[in-house]
Formats: structure tokens, C-alpha cells, sequence
């Protein structure tokens, strides 16, 4: 029988018996109060991090994303002018105008990623943190928190913005195009939702929903839901957590054979996201077709360097990053290989922090097509490149999601 305790805390520390999600092992942490960092003991992941942390900050400008987000929806965005004609765009026209010339499956990705996930994600933490500022635990705070950690990953203001910037850069050297309302406060939105995720301590939120309580795990090692951290008994196998609602388990079922049938496919799709063009831009008035690395070239062209070498982070280097590095964890873990785990780790947490921001070219084409139609000459639109770039960002993203990366470590720990 495994005995763990928590260690009596005042209401607020985060301190306690933790999970590290990255290799599985149980350990004592300190309570966080100010500037803490707390590492995992074996595989040197970060676990306790409370710098620039605050519930009021994550708070304040959680809600004030939100509300600004709103009226974005509905005001001028980007305005294009060519031979005495405009075109203005607003946020929803981008997947509006990709459906109706036949990017379905893109239109409908870029719809979510912008307009839903992010009402949704910000609404939900929102409710939770100002509910949980006025003193109120009702059940439901659990699984909408859950709800909207789940949708930081996919809710992307942040890299629509930076799609938006490589858009006007990119426009402006060949037509006049202005910033309007609507995308200023986007702009707003945007870097807020950054400062709302660097000021959030999840640990805390989850300590102030539910506080952890002790566990008496017999006849097996106790669970950690991935979702909250709770460390559970090895008895709830199976069964929702008390505190978020996830489903426990010892182990992501099949996470390893998920990620490599997900893998394999974006594999599939990656010769034909990089073969085929990917959009259409009018070049000296004469509409030209680009590859991803051909449009990267060009950039270069243009002399703008700094943009062509972040194209082709988010754009190539990324993906592939995120494929190699992601089988070489999901191999080692097959394999049950004990070498450079710490290393194997250490790739698994940058690929899952930097995967979202592949979609910079997709959003950059939705960004556009808009405004670019004016004539035979002047006219801008996605190539077919773009839905199946699209797709292997999303599909290596869920890959990174369904790995269990302690898969690697249970042969080191037996």
C-alpha cells in the first residue's frame, strides 16, 4: 500500500505531491508563493513555475479578450485600393470567401481556430476565474476549466495576428492597403490572450476549484488525470475525475499508435502541401502561384529577409521538426529504449508548444483573399497546397496530444 499526504497549506499555494505529466513520477513540491521554479526530479520538466504569475491579471484581461474579440466580428479589418476601387474585409468574410470558392475543409478549420474557439475559451475562463473571485465553487467549474485549457491549444489569435502581420507586409510592397478598426482591436485581443496565458497558474485555479485530498492507493501506483493533475487511486481506473470530469487512466490508451497512424498520414500529406502551389498573389500585376518554399523565396526577393526566415520557421521547419522529433519519441517508446530520455522529453515539450504555429501560412492566405479581387490582374486566392497544409499542421498537432511521453519513461522506472 502507497501512502501519499498533502502537505497542509493555506488557501492559495499550489504546493503538494505532484504528477510530472512528461515522465509520471509522484513528487513533493513547495507551496508557491512568489518567484518559485520547481523542476521534476527525473526528467527535468518544469512543474511549479510562479513568476509573472496572477489570478487578477489572467482574470482582467481574460474578460477584456473576450469583449474585445466581440466587435471584431463586425468591424472593418484590412481595406485594399487598386484603380480606384476598395475592398474591406471583416474577420468572418475570410472563411466565408474560402468556402464559396471551394476550400471547404480549410474555411471551416480557419472559422473554428478565429471565431469559436477563442469566444469559447475566453467566455469559459472567464466564468470560471469570476466565479471563483466572488467566492462561489458550484460543479461545474471543474469541466469548463478542463473545456478551456483544452482550447488553448487550437483557440489562435495569437498566430492569426502574426499571419495578419506577414499578410500586410507582404501586400503592401505591390498595392495600398490600410489597417482598420476592426483589426486594431484584434491586435488588442491578441497580445492580451498571450498575457492572459503567461499570468495563468493553472495549478492554482485548480487548487482554489477542488484541493487536492489524500490518497490511499492499493494494489497499484496512483493515477494522475492529465487533465488537472490530481493524483488519484489506482482504484478510479476507468472512472471520470472528481475534480475536472477526464476519463483516468494510467496510461492514454493507444497513445502511441495513435500518434504514429496520425503521423503517417500527415506524412502522406506533406508532399503534395509542399509540391503543389499554395496560393495565388499578383506580382507586378500578373498573378503568380507559390509554393511554400517558393513563396519564401520571394519574400527574400522583396529584401524582406526577417519575414522570409519566419516563414520558414513556422512554415517548414516546424512541421518537420515536429514529425521527426515526434517519432523518435513514439519509437523510443516502442522500443522501451532508456537512452536520452531526458533529451526525448525535453523535444516532446517544444514541439507541443510551438506546433500551433504552423498555421501562419493558411491564416495568412485567409487573411487575404478578401481583398484581393479586383481584376484579371490584381487577384489573390488559396491553390490547393493550402488544405492539406492545413491539414498536417492539425493532424501532427493531435499527434503531439495523444503521445503519452511517460510511455517512454515506465521502462527507466521499472
Amino acid at each position: 500500500m502507497m501512502l501519499l499526504q498533502n502537505i497542509a497549506e493555506p488557501m492559495g499555494a499550489t504546493g503538494g505531491v505532484i504528477g510530472c505529466p512528461n515522465c509520471g513520477l509522484l513528487q513533493r513540491v513547495a507551496a508557491c508563493f512568489g518567484k518559485e521554479l520547481a523542476y521534476c526530479n527525473r526528467c527535468r520538466s518544469p512543474l511549479v513555475h510562479c513568476a509573472g504569475k496572477s489570478f487578477d491579471v489572467a482574470l482582467c484581461g481574460s474578460v477584456a479578450t473576450f469583449l474585445l474579440v466581440i466587435p471584431t466580428l463586425f468591424l472593418p479589418f484590412l481595406t485594399t485600393y487598386m484603380f480606384g476601387s476598395t475592398r474591406t474585409s471583416i474577420l468572418p468574410s475570410s472563411p466565408a470567401v474560402l468556402w464559396r470558392e471551394g476550400f471547404p475543409l480549410l474555411a471551416s478549420v480557419v472559422a473554428l481556430f478565429l471565431l469559436v474557439f477563442p469566444l469559447i475559451r475566453f467566455a469559459a475562463l472567464s466564468a470560471v476565474l469570476g466565479t471563483i473571485r466572488i467566492g462561489r465553487r458550484p460543479p461545474w467549474l471543474g469541466p469548463v476549466f478542463r473545456l478551456a485549457n483544452e482550447l488553448q491549444t487550437w483557440a489562435m489569435l495569437d498566430v492569426f495576428f502574426l499571419g495578419a502581420a506577414i499578410t500586410y507586409l507582404r501586400l503592401r510592397v505591390s498595392i495600398h492597403v490600410t489597417i482598420e478598426r476592426g483589426a486594431i482591436l484584434f491586435v488588442a485581443a491578441a497580445v492580451l490572450s498571450l498575457i492572459v496565458r503567461a499570468a495563468l497558474d493553472k495549478r492554482l485555479v485548480w487548487q482554489l476549484i477542488s484541493p487536492d485530498t489524500q490518497v490511499c492507493a492499493g494494489g497499484g501506483e496512483p493515477l494522475v488525470c492529465t487533465s488537472c493533475g490530481l493524483v488519484a487511486a489506482a482504484r478510479a481506473a476507468g472512472r471520470s475525475c472528481v475534480r475536472c470530469g477526464a476519463r483516468l487512466h494510467e496510461r492514454r490508451p493507444e497513445g502511441t499508435s495513435r500518434a504514429l497512424a496520425l503521423l503517417a498520414t500527415s506524412i502522406l500529406l506533406y508532399l503534395p502541401a509542399n509540391v503543389y502551389p499554395i496560393a495565388m498573389i499578383p506580382i507586378d500585376f500578373k498573378p503568380t502561384s507559390y509554393t511554400v518554399i517558393g513563396g519564401i523565396i520571394d519574400l527574400a526577393r522583396s529584401h524582406l529577409v526577417g519575414l522570409a526566415l519566419l516563414v520558414f520557421s513556422a512554415s517548414f521547419a516546424i512541421p518537420m521538426l515536429k514529425m521527426v522529433g515526434l517519432i523518435w519519441c513514439a519509437l523510443s517508446s516502442l522500443r522501451h529504449s532508456t537512452k536520452r530520455l531526458i533529451a526525448k522529453t525535453h523535444v516532446y515539450r517544444v514541439i507541443e508548444e510551438i506546433g500551433r504555429w504552423s498555421m501562419v501560412d493558411p491564416f495568412s492566405i485567409a487573411c487575404f483573399v478578401p481583398v484581393m479581387h479586383f481584376n484579371g490582374l490584381v487577384d489573390g486566392r488559396a491553390e490547393p497546397a493550402a488544405t492539406p497544409f492545413a491539414a498536417v499542421v492539425i493532424l501532427t498537432t493531435l499527434a503531439v496530444r495523444v503521445f503519452d511521453p511517460r510511455r517512454m519513461w515506465d521502462r527507466a522506472a521499472a
